[in-house]
């Protein structure tokens, strides 16, 4: 499972366009120490994980079981709620 977190870790963190530097100094260590975190090579503690959700404004849940179609579903439906929202201030606006 630890490969699956490390991958879902990397995934999010491009989305997210943050880089290795960033990430390592968020988490007080070095580049190479973060580089084996995405690689997998070394085993994280919750508190870890909690701390790199954090950096990433998810959830812990989020982050351990993260699929990229949620993701762009639930962007998606963000954007469908704000442009109801517009819509319906056009509406009220324009009345």
């Amino acid at each position: 499972m630890n490969i699956i977190i490390s991958k879902n870790i990397r995934t999010i963190r491009e989305m997210k366009n943050l880089s290795r530097e960033y990430m390592a100094d968020e988490l007080g260590m070095t580049a190479s120490g973060y580089g084996k975190i995405e690689r997998g090579e070394i085993e994280l503690t919750i508190n870890k994980i909690s701390n790199i959700a954090a950096i990433f404004e998810i959830s812990i849940s989020d982050l351990l079981f993260f699929e990229i179609s949620s993701f762009f579903n639930n962007s998606r439906d963000k954007r469908l709620g704000i442009n109801s929202n517009l819509n319906s201030l056009k509406t009220k606006t324009v009345h």
